[in-house]
């Protein structure tokens, strides 16, 4: 990315404190989780490893949205940097030192005393989309391909590889993806399902004969019809579908094409209650449309296990209907 067009496209997010250090001890097999949070004043979202950052951040009011990805624990260093010449300050992550220590020599700062903010290895795609006409959070980094291609679709940039997380099958093989990655984020270890099925819905799933039994809700500026055609699915088990824009212009879909993939968190290491937790923050936890009922519809499209099945006792913000 060109320094000049960062430095135009970064004005207001939260500051915030020190940073702790990463240990880079470990073994490549191993993996530390990276924590992603979300500042709805300007729009950034923010990754660390480090839990006392993540708190400090919740306490002012960022809003925690779980686990961003897993991180290997030694490989190429990212670098994190800080521009406080922009209102209320912004982040920037790169694993090129020349550019991140070009932006210091702009006037931006190193964060973490220029040490690696957490490392690049694995199999798992780590993606980065750029947003030209944002005024703050101008840079998203995900390994989640539905959202990468949604703010792509909504006129974000690059939509390139910014470095490698771990997948479940790193971990398990010593940290060798032994050349099986099949793109996306799938960490080369992820049967696609049977090609007459929706996106996102596993062959496990119950009660499939509901599928498309009631058209879809319209929703965040989408006709029922166009949430179909996007998605490929109007309903499951007498659920809705729906859109929701998180405000940055990411739509996220309940079913289907555009949906956050359980299936495909937990075949990539994440456990199923995190993946779930990343669903429901995704959908803007207690501002966003989810009741119980939905989320559970999601976890059965997915052929996670009933057992997995939230309670309002789990989610006292989230509505039963």
């Amino acid at each position: 990315m060109k320094i000049k067009n960062l430095l135009m496209a970064v004005t207001t997010v939260a500051t915030i404190g020190a940073i702790g250090t990463v240990s880079a001890q470990a073994s490549a097999a191993s993996s530390k989780p990276v924590y992603r949070l979300y500042n709805h004043n300007t729009g950034e979202h923010f990754y660390t490893e480090n839990t006392y950052e993540r708190d400090s951040l919740k306490r002012v009011g960022w809003n925690d949205e779980g686990l961003g990805w897993q991180a290997a624990t030694s490989g190429t260093p990212v670098y994190r940097v800080y521009n406080p010449n922009a209102s209320g300050g912004d982040h920037y992550y790169t694993m090129s030192k020349y550019e991140a220590q070009s932006l210091v020599n702009k006037g931006w700062r190193w964060d973490n005393n220029g040490k690696a903010a957490f490392y690049s290895g694995g199999s798992v795609n780590l993606y980065v989309a750029y947003n030209p006409n944002a005024n703050s959070g101008s840079h998203n980094y995900t390994i989640n391909s539905y959202e990468q291609n949604s703010l792509l679709g909504k006129g974000w940039k690059y939509g390139k590889v910014a470095w490698k997380t771990m997948g479940a099958n790193d971990i398990n093989n010593g940290g060798n993806s032994g050349g099986n990655n099949n793109g996306g984020n799938n960490g080369g270890n992820v049967t696609p399902p049977k090609p007459t099925l929706p996106g996102g819905m596993s062959p496990k799933a119950p009660n499939q004969d509901s599928l498309n039994k009631l058209s879809a809700k319209a929703s965040s500026g989408l006709s029922a019809a166009e949430i179909t055609k996007i998605t490929g699915v109007s309903s499951y088990e007498g659920v809705q579908n729906i859109a929701y824009n998180d405000g940055m212009g990411a739509v996220t879909y309940l079913f289907g094409s555009g949906m956050i993939d359980l299936q495909q968190m937990v075949a990539n290491g994440t456990s199923a209650k995190e993946s779930i937790g990343i669903l429901i923050t995704s959908f803007g936890r207690a501002t966003g449309p989810l009741t119980i009922k939905m989320v559970n519809a999601v976890i059965d499209y997915a052929g996670l296990p009933a057992s997995n099945h939230v309670t309002k006792a789990d989610y006292p913000f989230l509505p039963e209907q």
